[in-house]
C-alpha cells in the first residue's frame, strides 16, 4: 500500500525517521542577516584545500529554480569531486551487531526481566541468518553506496561478532575501521555491543541490548584518541557524529574528535536522535551545547528538536540552532515524517521545505541514517540546496521500501528509480538535479 513515510524512533534503540521530497518551495528569511562565505569555506581555506569541482551550478542561485529547462540547464556543469582528503565522511563510534529474535510475545518493560533476557540471549551465539550490521553502521552501509569514500572510528571486539561486521563493512565498502581505543583490553572490554532486536507476531518490536544498562560511558577506557584515530579525523571531508556516542565514549574524547575534523577543515555532522532528551541538564546539557556550537549541519526530527530547543514550531527550531550565540551552523534540518522536511539555511538565510514522497513503506529502521549521508553528500559537495532536499528525500524513502537497516537501506539503483520517476511531475528541476548529482557522485567512484 502506497505510503508517506513517518518519523519513529525506536525504544532504547537507534532511530529512523524519514523525510521527503516533493515541492520544495523558499520560505521567510532566517533570524538574523550573515556573511555569505561560510565558516566551512574559511577553513577549506585555511588548510589549504581547493573548492569542490563536482557541483550542481544551480548550486550558486540563492533560491530554487522556478524553470525546469533553465535548472537542467544550470545543473549540466558537473565535474568530478576534488580528493584532497583520504575520506568523504568518518562516522564516529556507535557500531552495533543486530540481532533479529522472533519471539511469540514481547517480553515486560522492567529492568530484571530484561536483565534476565539478555543473560539468555547471550549465553550462546544466535544463528548467523539472524544477525545484520546496525548503529551508526546504517549511515556507513548509505553513504558508501551513495558514491562517498567512508570510514569509522569505533569499536568491535575480536569476537565472532566484530569479524562478522568488520566482513559485511569490507563488502559494502567501508574502507577503514579505525579503533577508538588503543593498547590491550579486558576480556569485558573486548566486546562487541549487540543489540537484540525483539519481534512479536504482529510485527511489533522491542529491543534489548547492554546498552540499556550502562554503566555510561560504555567504552569509559577510550579516554583519548589514539594517534591513529587523529590522523584518520585530519584527512576526512566529513565527521558525522550521532547522539547514541555520548552512551559510549566519554564526553571529552567526542569533543576532541569533533575539534581535530574541524581544525583540519571538515564539516561536522550532528544528529542528537533519540537521546535527544537525555542532554535536558547536568554534564551532558553542556556537551549538547558544545556540540551544537561545533556543527555545520545539526539533523533532527521535530520531536528530537523539540527536546533540544523546548519549541514545537519546525522552522522556529531551526532558526532558533542557527540564531544560537557563536554557533557555525550553516543548515539546520527538521525532518518531520509524513510532513516531509524542512532546511534552514545561514547562508541563504533562507528556509525551505520539501514534502514526502509517497512510497510502499515497509519498514522505517534506517531511514534517517539514510537521509543524513545524502545531506553529507550535498553539502560538502555545494551542491543547491533543492536538490540535495530532493536526493535525501528519496534515500530516506528508498530505504523505507526494505525490511531492516544495515545492509537493507537503500541501494543506489532503487534511489535513482524514485528520482528518474519523480522529474515528469517536478516543475523547478530539482530531482533532476538530483539525478545529476548521483551520477555524479557514483562516477567519481568508478574513475579511481
Amino acid at each position: 500500500m502506497a505510503a508517506v513515510a513517518s518519523a519513529v524512533s525506536r525504544p532504547g534503540g537507534r532511530h529512523a525517521p524519514t523525510a521527503g521530497g516533493a515541492p520544495c518551495r523558499l520560505l521567510a528569511p532566517c533570524l538574523q542577516p550573515v556573511a555569505h562565505a561560510t565558516d566551512l569555506q574559511a577553513r577549506r581555506a585555511s588548510s589549504q584545500r581547493a573548492s569542490t569541482s563536482c557541483r550542481c551550478a544551480a548550486a550558486e542561485q540563492a533560491a530554487p529554480p522556478t524553470n525546469g529547462n533553465a535548472a537542467a540547464a544550470a545543473a549540466s556543469a558537473l565535474g568530478r569531486p576534488s580528493r584532497h582528503k583520504q575520506y568523504d565522511v568518518v562516522a564516529l563510534s556507535n557500531l552495533c551487531l543486530d540481532i533479529v529474535v522472533e519471539m511469540p510475545q514481547l517480553p515486560p518493560a522492567d529492568e530484571p526481566s530484561r536483565r534476565a533476557l539478555l543473560q539468555q540471549l547471550t549465553a550462546q551465539p544466535p544463528p548467523q541468518e539472524q544477525w545484520e550490521v546496525g548503529g551508526n553502521t546504517n549511515f556507513l552501509v548509505a553513504a558508501s553506496r551513495l558514491g562517498l569514500r567512508t570510514a569509522s572510528v569505533g569499536h568491535l571486539g575480536q569476537d565472532i561478532y566484530g569479524r562478522f561486521m568488520q566482513e559485511v563493512l569490507k563488502a559494502e565498502g567501508v574502507r577503514n575501521i579505525e579503533p577508538v581505543a588503543a593498547g590491550s583490553l579486558s576480556p569485558d572490554q573486548d566486546q562487541t555491543l549487540l543489540c537484540f532486536v525483539l519481534v512479536d507476531p504482529d510485527g511489533r518490536h522491542a529491543f534489548c541490548s547492554r546498552y540499556d544498562f550502562g554503566p555510561w560511558p560504555l567504552l569509559s577506557f577510550a579516554r583519548e584518541l589514539p594517534p591513529n584515530v587523529l590522523r584518520v579525523l585530519e584527512n576526512t571531508e566529513a565527521l558525522f557524529i550521532n547522539g547514541f556516542v555520548f552512551d559510549e565514549l566519554p564526553q571529552a574524547a567526542v569533543l576532541a574528535a569533533a575539534a581535530t575534523a574541524r581544525a583540519a577543515g571538515a564539516a561536522v555532522f550532528f544528529d542528537p536522535g533519540p537521546r535527544s532528551w537525555t542532554f535536558a541538564e547536568g554534564p551532558r546539557k553542556a556537551a549538547l551545547e558544545a556540540m551544537l556550537d561545533a556543527s555545520d549541519v545539526i539533523c533532527m526530527t521535530e520531536d528530537e528538536a523539540a527536546a533540544v530547543t523546548g519549541l514545537q514550531s519546525a522552522e522556529a527550531q531551526a532558526r532558533w540552532v542557527l540564531a544560537r550565540p557563536g554557533a557555525c551552523t550553516e543548515w539546520c534540518i527538521i525532518k518531520r515524517g509524513a510532513e516531509g522536511a524542512l532546511l534552514a539555511s545561514k547562508t541563504r538565510d533562507a528556509v525551505y521545505t520539501q514534502q514526502a514522497l509517497r512510497v510502499d513503506v515497509r519498514d522505517t529502521v534506517g531511514c534517517g541514517d539514510s537521509f543524513a549521508a545524502a545531506v553529507v553528500l550535498g553539502f560538502t559537495r555545494e551542491h543547491s540546496i533543492p536538490a540535495v532536499m530532493a536526493l535525501a528525500n528519496a534515500v530516506g524513502a528508498a530505504t523505507a521500501m526494505g525490511q531492516g537497516a544495515g545492509r537493507n537501506v537503500a541501494s543506489a539503483e532503487r534511489v535513482m528509480s524514485l528520482l528518474q520517476s519523480a522529474v515528469p511531475s517536478c516543475t523547478d528541476g530539482r530531482h533532476q538535479d538530483a539525478v545529476r548529482v548521483l551520477h555524479c557522485s557514483l562516477s567519481s567512484i568508478d574513475l579511481e
